[in-house]
């Protein structure tokens, strides 16, 4: 019974990783090949290119690591696996979407590729390991929440003010102030409930 229990939790998370994975990566690239939007820009090339650049913006990444610890880890240790491997096939989705994609292809000498590969790889393996933690953590502790806070802050100041300067910038910088106040909030809230009631 455990045998089958076990299997159906890793098959909901190869699922999971399979699914959104892929769907990271084919936005990823999308966003990394954006023409320049004009003023009469259509409804759907502004919906189509906020979800790219949000989707690949890295507190996007880090939400969805997030999301496998706190969906499929029991402990820190699977927790940090979980969010390695997540990101490790997201970004391996990315580089193979890319290399089909047209105006993604880069001439470059196999060593190039290889070493972009490995700096890439690492990279995403230290923030799905730093992500699949805080969302194991955040099951024990809002507070957790406060490495998201601070993650999107900074996220805002490389944005710059440039960013405020066109209608998909705006729309992307203002989903992250609202996810930083929703994160506020909801730590007030939490913590209001948890202080005792000195007046009953």
């Amino acid at each position: 019974m455990e045998d089958q229990e076990y299997r159906r939790h890793w098959g909901r998370f190869l699922i999971f990783t399979g699914i959104v994975g892929s769907i990271v990566g084919f936005f990823s690239v999308i966003s990394d090949n954006l023409p320049y939007l004009a003023d009469g820009v259509t409804v759907l090339e502004f919906i189509i290119s906020y979800l790219a650049i949000t989707i690949n913006s890295l507190p996007m990444w880090f939400i969805l690591a997030m999301l496998v610890g706190y969906l499929f880890a029991n402990n820190i240790s699977k927790a940090a696996l979980l969010g390695s491997i997540y990101t490790i096939c997201a970004i391996t989705f990315y580089f193979a979407i890319g290399h089909f994609y047209i105006d993604a292809a880069v001439s470059s000498s196999f060593k190039e590729q290889s070493l972009v590969y490995v700096i890439w790889g690492g990279a995403s393996a230290i923030g799905g390991i730093l992500g699949g933690i805080t969302g194991f953590l955040f099951k024990k502790t809002p507070y957790a929440l406060l490495v998201l806070l601070v993650g999107l802050i900074l996220q805002l100041f490389v944005n710059g003010t440039y960013s405020w300067g066109n209608v998909v910038g705006i729309a992307q910088n203002v989903t992250f102030c609202l996810i930083i106040i929703s994160i506020v909030f909801y730590i007030v809230i939490v913590k209001r409930k948890k202080e005792p009631n000195w007046g009953t």
